[in-house]
């Protein structure tokens, strides 16, 4: 059982290696999302379950004049434990989100008359109303929106998840498991050498630690690094402004074309005013 379940792990587990593919890395992130929204799902749904099946069982199935326990010969166990709980009240009400009533309505329909079977069956109706039509498409919806959430950031989703894919790499183990719980003792120890290291001794706590900006002893050096960074800074900057001046020319032509309409209107309408003007000092002589 183990094997199997650590199989279907380690097939999910490769889906992470094409999470960095640009057309499929966002669908992935929004199965991660939509999996959030899942949980939340699951807690109202596991809730509505557990009171159907408990307010169900103990109308229908567990008293022994209904004659469905095993103590009349019925196939209902009434043992109070944790296997007999799952396979009798959870089991048959979680298959009934899947249109699968099983022997559920022929019990029911077999005692039409009787007032347990009246209460269940409509204790029944309103259970699969309530979840069927209204939280399935209540997640439907969720799931909607947090599709096109994700797929509103598209790209910075993906160049995140590229960046923790790759880093992610860098500090894993370089060894396969269980050979790996060995590299993992070495570096907990590493740590704790360069942690005496900085803390008591004063000195560099990782000499062999990886350098993500290099600073010069040389003066003049350094001057010259920081010249050839403006100056491929000045570059980019231009070249971006240049790639900007056809868009901002034709907003401008835009705005110019926005005005002279502006102005031809308060023509008119001064022309009308006018007129009006006229027609009164007419009317008046």
């Amino acid at each position: 059982i183990v094997m199997a379940f650590d199989i279907e792990l380690w097939w999910l587990r490769c889906l992470s290696f094409i999470i960095v593919i640009p057309f499929l890395g966002p669908h992935l992130v929004a199965i991660g999302k939509m999996l959030q929204d899942l949980l939340f799902f699951l807690c109202i749904i596991a809730i509505v379950m557990i009171s159907y099946g408990v307010a169900s069982r103990s109308m229908v199935y567990y008293p022994v004049e209904n004659g469905f326990t095993t103590e009349t010969n019925g196939s209902i166990d009434i043992s109070f434990d944790g296997r007999a709980v799952f396979r009798q009240v959870l089991y048959p009400v979680y298959y009934l989100l899947y249109g699968q009533f099983g022997n559920e309505t022929q019990n029911l329909d077999n005692n039409v008359n009787a007032g347990w079977s009246i209460s269940t069956q409509l204790l029944l109706a309103v259970h699969m109303l309530f979840v069927n039509m209204l939280l399935f498409n209540l997640l439907i919806a969720m799931f909607n929106k947090r599709f096109e959430k994700v797929y509103g950031d598209a790209r910075t989703i993906w160049h995140t998840q590229q960046y923790l894919f790759t880093r992610e790499y860098f500090t894993r183990s370089p060894f396969l498991p269980p050979i790996s719980l060995l590299y993992d003792i070495y570096y907990l120890i590493r740590m704790f050498v360069f942690f005496i290291r900085r803390k008591f001794l004063k000195k560099s706590s990782d000499p062999e630690a990886p350098v993500f900006k290099m600073i010069a002893k040389n003066q003049s050096l350094l001057n010259d690094w920081r010249e050839y960074e403006g100056a491929s800074t000045y570059e980019y900057a231009h070249a971006e402004v240049k790639a900007l001046k056809p868009t901002s020319t034709k907003s401008s032509n835009d705005s110019t074309d926005t005005m002279d309409s502006v102005k031809e209107i308060q023509e008119t309408v001064k022309k009308l005013n006018s007129v009006l003007d006229g027609k009164k000092l007419a009317s008046t002589h």
